[in-house]
């Protein structure tokens, strides 16, 4: 099975995860590499991004795929709760090869770091996440794995609400959810600032459901551009190999493709 395949994630959780270009430290992180970030980080645009933000970071890998494409002067901020991880993921952004662009950690919720940075409001070009999408579940005995994965802290509502403040006009907002939560999510664009530019229907192998959606959003109401509806497939169903589509964008980030 090749790196990252989305049907080996145990593999991706042992030790240093190495990209092509760039290695992340991730036992401080209760959630390590895996396919969700690895599909958000590889297809969300970035051209004309100066500034990006990552919500919910992590180690750090998703906003350094972003680096990785981006220009000469660009900067990307991790926002990430929980402690230990945002130590890790500052460290990673400290250890990155990308010349002459920049990543920094934020320790502490999106609500805190629009408080502390009120010079950071209306000028982001660019904000992913893959957030803790699970809710009314079960939880674990260790806060770290729960602040990553359930949504207590970081609600739907409470990314939109920061997005809203922190995006320039025409800024983006690119996040991935379980499929199960496609229409609660569009709902909150209905009548507000933000528009739906597009949203791509995600499956492991094109014979079964969808399983995940990403969405891009952009902080107007109507944008010239309608809205585009994607299908995006993983692995072929014959030879668990990647789809040539999947790898046209992974290939600059995962050894093995």
């Amino acid at each position: 099975m090749r790196p990252g395949s989305a049907n080996a994630p145990t593999d991706m959780a042992k030790g240093p995860f190495h990209f092509k270009s760039f290695s992340v430290e991730q036992d401080g992180a209760a959630m390590k590499v895996g396919m969700d970030g690895i599909v958000l980080g590889a297809t969300t645009p970035v051209e004309g991004v100066h500034l990006a933000m990552d919500i919910g970071s992590g180690n750090g890998y998703v906003g350094l795929m972003l680096l990785q494409r981006m220009s000469a002067g660009s900067h990307v901020i991790g926002v990430e709760i929980e402690p230990e991880a945002a130590r890790q993921s500052e460290e990673n952004y400290a250890n990155h090869p990308f010349e002459g662009r920049t990543a920094s950690a934020w320790s502490g919720a999106i609500q805190s770091f629009v408080e502390a940075h009120p010079d950071q409001i209306g000028q982001v070009d660019l904000m992913v996440s893959n957030p803790p999408f699970f809710r009314d579940k079960p939880k674990s005995p260790i806060q770290a794995r729960n602040l990553a994965r359930h949504d207590d802290t970081l609600k739907m509502g409470d990314l939109v609400k920061a997005a809203s403040l922190l995006l320039k006009p025409g800024g983006r907002l690119c996040t991935i959810w379980p499929y199960d939560r496609l229409e609660e999510w569009h709902s909150w664009a209905a009548g507000s600032e933000f528009h739906v530019l597009c949203t791509t229907h995600i499956t492991t192998m094109a014979h079964l459901p969808c399983k995940r959606f990403t969405s891009e959003w952009t902080k107007q109401p109507c944008p010239a551009e309608p809205h585009q509806d994607k299908k995006l497939t993983l692995e072929g169903s014959a030879t668990l190999d990647y789809t040539e589509e999947y790898l046209r964008f992974i290939r600059p980030y995962l050894r093995g493709t």
